[in-house]
């Protein structure tokens, strides 16, 4: 009797890529059918059972040490989990939102009131100027005031139009 590798995976509990994985790792020897299909008998069962009884001993893991035992979850109220392990955590982190939005704010206040420094010195120097110039100003004013006054020409006399002329000759053109 040969059996198909799906059937023998379904036989020892495990998956088809299981048996196939077995097969090339151990280099067993198989038949294939002819659309290349492993074909399993009796003996090659028998040795795919032992490879499966060395590959569970060694995956067993080591004894672990005793833990208390955790209540199944199904058994604890949603309200229990909530308070006892949601709760806390939200108080940590919402306090921990608020420390960083004073920090924030704080640091928000410092940039302002340095900006409001500059200002302030910048104003200063403004005003240092602007009295600087206003000196300036005061000087050359009273500088014009007490100077002589400048002998004043006699305007040209302008030349007179010619009324007529240009209607006249506007006859003409």
């Amino acid at each position: 009797m040969e059996l198909k590798t799906s059937d023998v995976a379904a036989r020892l509990g495990v998956s088809p890529k299981t048996i196939q994985r077995w097969v090339r790792k151990y280099d067993i020897p198989l038949r294939k059918n002819e659309a290349g299909h492993y074909l399993f008998d009796e003996k090659t069962i028998a040795l795919l059972e032992r490879v499966k009884f060395e590959q569970g001993a060694a995956m067993e893991a080591p004894p672990t040490p005793k833990r208390p035992p955790t209540p199944p979850r199904n058994n604890v109220p949603i309200n229990a989990l909530f308070q006892g392990y949601v709760e806390p955590e939200i108080a940590r982190v919402s306090s921990r939102l608020d420390q960083l939005e004073r920090q924030l704010e704080q640091k928000a206040d410092d940039v302002v009131s340095i900006q409001l420094l500059h200002h302030r010195q910048e104003m200063e120097e403004i005003a240092t100027r602007l009295t600087a110039l206003e000196q300036i100003v005061a000087r050359l004013e009273q500088q014009l005031n007490t100077r002589p006054p400048a002998p004043h020409e006699p305007p040209e006399e302008t030349k007179r139009k010619r009324r007529g002329f240009g209607r006249v000759m506007g006859l003409f053109a």
